[in-house]
C-alpha cells in the first residue's frame, strides 16, 4: 500500500502542471480572500495537515513501516489592528499527532529520529503566547508558552528536511527541552543592537509538559525542575532565498534540572554550545531560485551526555528543474557523536560496546502539485543506527504530504 503511495505521488510531481508562482503555498483560506479579510481585523489563522508514509526497506530493526500524522492550528492576532493597544501579539497553536504502525524510529531503530512529526497520539495546546515590541521593533519581550527551536538553533535552509537533527540539533534534543512535542512556560527577550546582528535570551522551565503524561500540556513550577536557560548572538541579513541572505548565530545553553544521566547517576547541571550559519550562495535571474546552503555545529558536557559532538550541513535549490520553478531539492548530512566517557561507561561498565557515530543523509524534494496541497519524496540512508554494532545500515524511503487550510 505504501509503495503504491510512493509511485503515484512520483507521477504526480512529474506529471502535474505547473503552479503559478503567486500561488505557490497558498492556503484554500487565502485562494478565497479569507485570509484578506481577517488580516485587515489583524487576525492570522493557519491550519496545515501533515501526514509520512515511511518505510524501512533495509536494514535497522526491521523491515516495516509507519504512518505519521500531524495538524498544526495556529491563531495569531496583532493587538493594534485588533483596535487594542501598539506593538503586541497574541499567539496561540494547537497540536494533534496520531500515528499508525508505531514509530518508525522503533522500526529503523535510530537515535536522531528520521520523522520531524513523530510524537505520541495526542491533542495538546502547544503554544501560548504574548510579546510586546519596543524601540521601534529593535527590542522585544516575549512570555509565555513556547517552542525554544522556533527562534534559538534555527535555520531557514535545513526547514524542508523531514529529519529531525535539521530542526533542533541532536545534542540539544537529547537534553529535551521546550521543543517539539512539548512546550514549557518561558520568559524570551530578543534585541536588534544593529541593522544585522541580533541577541536573543531565554529561560524556560526545566521540565516541559507533565513527566507522568508525554500527552499532557502543564504548566507546573516545582524546585526540581530547575530551568533551561539559552543565550544565542549573531549576524542576519536578507531573506533566505534572496541573494544577498545570510545568518551566523553562536549559542550557548544551560539546564539545571535534575536528571539521571547515563552512569545513573543524578545531576543538576548541564551545558552545551552551538555554531548555525545559512547563506545564499547564488540566484537565477528571476532572483527567487537558487542555491542556498547551511551548517550545524554542537557540542554538550560529555560528562552528562550521551551525545558529545554533533554536525550537520545540507544544500537546498529552488527551481532545480525547468518549468518547475518553485519546487525545493535538497540533500542534508547529519551526524552525532557518542562522547568518549558514554563509550567508556558502555564498553567497561554496560559491557555494550557502541560505535561512535550514528550518521544520516537525506535526499528530498518537495513539490506543490495543487494550491495548499504539497508532495515530498524522501529518502533517507542511516549509517551505524542508534550506534548498535549488531544492526545494519537502514534504508527508509517515504512520502510527506502537506495540506494548507
Amino acid at each position: 500500500m505504501l509503495r503504491h503511495s510512493w509511485v503515484a505521488g512520483l507521477l504526480l510531481v512529474a506529471f502535474s502542471p505547473q503552479v503559478a508562482a503567486a500561488e505557490y503555498g497558498e492556503s484554500l483560506s487565502a485562494m478565497i480572500g479569507l485570509d484578506s479579510v481577517l488580516n485587515d481585523r489583524g487576525i492570522a489563522i493557519e491550519a496545515v495537515l501533515t501526514s509520512d508514509f515511511l518505510y524501512n526497506a533495509r536494514g535497522g530493526l526491521q523491515r516495516d513501516g509507519a504512518i505519521l500524522g500531524n495538524f498544526d492550528l495556529t491563531f495569531e492576532l496583532a493587538t493594534e489592528k485588533a483596535g487594542g493597544w501598539r506593538n503586541g501579539t497574541f499567539f496561540l497553536y494547537a497540536l494533534g499527532n496520531w500515528n499508525s504502525g508505531g514509530f518508525i524510529s522503533d522500526i529503523v531503530g535510530d537515535l536522531q529520529v528520521t520523522s520531524n512529526i513523530q510524537a505520541s497520539d495526542a491533542v495538546r495546546l502547544y503554544e501560548a503566547w504574548y510579546e510586546h515590541r519596543f524601540a521601534a521593533d529593535r527590542l522585544s519581550l516575549l512570555v509565555g508558552l513556547h517552542d525554544f527551536n522556533s527562534e534559538f538553533d534555527a535555520i531557514e535552509y535545513g526547514s524542508m528536511f523531514i529529519n529531525s537533527s535539521f530542526g533542533i540539533s541532536a545534542d540539544i534534543a537529547q537534553t529535551v527541552p521546550s521543543i517539539f512535542p512539548s512546550t514549557a512556560l518561558a520568559l524570551r527577550v530578543r534585541a536588534q543592537p544593529t541593522e544585522d546582528s541580533y541577541l536573543m535570551a531565554g529561560v524556560y522551565d526545566g521540565k516541559p509538559g507533565d513527566p507522568y503524561d508525554s500527552r499532557r500540556t502543564t504548566i507546573k513550577l516545582t524546585k526540581d525542575d530547575g530551568i533551561f536557560a539559552a543565550l544565542e548572538t549573531g549576524l542576519a541579513h536578507g531573506e533566505a532565498g534572496r541573494s544577498d541572505y545570510y545568518k551566523l548565530g553562536v549559542g550557548a545553553w544551560l539546564q539545571t534540572a535534575q536528571v539521571e544521566n547515563f552512569d545513573g547517576e543524578f545531576h543538576n547541571r548541564n551545558f552545551g554550545v552551538y555554531l548555525i550559519g545559512e547563506k545564499t550562495l547564488f540566484t537565477e535571474a528571476d532572483g527567487a531560485q537558487g542555491l542556498g546552503a547551511f551548517v550545524q555545529f554542537g557540542y554538550a558536557d560529555e560528562n552528562r551526555n550521551r551525545l558529545a559532538y554533533y554536525w550537520g550541513a545540507g544544500l537546498r535549490y529552488v527551481g532545480l528543474i525547468p518549468g518547475r520553478d518553485r519546487d525545493e531539492a535538497g540533500v542534508a548530512v547529519a551526524s552525532a557523536w557518542n562522547g568518549g566517557e558514554f563509550v567508556k561507561f558502555s564498553r567497561d561498565v554496560a559491557s555494550t560496546p557502541v560505535e561512535r557515530t550514528e550518521t544520516v543523509i537525506e535526499a528530498t524534494y518537495r513539490a506543490e502539485i495543487l494550491p495548499g496541497l504539497i508532495l515530498q519524496p524522501d529518502v533517507q540512508y542511516i549509517i551505524n543506527p542508534s550506534m548498535d554494532p549488531e544492526l545494519d545500515n537502514a534504508l527508509q524511503v517515504g512520502i510527506r504530504l502537506e495540506m494548507s487550510f
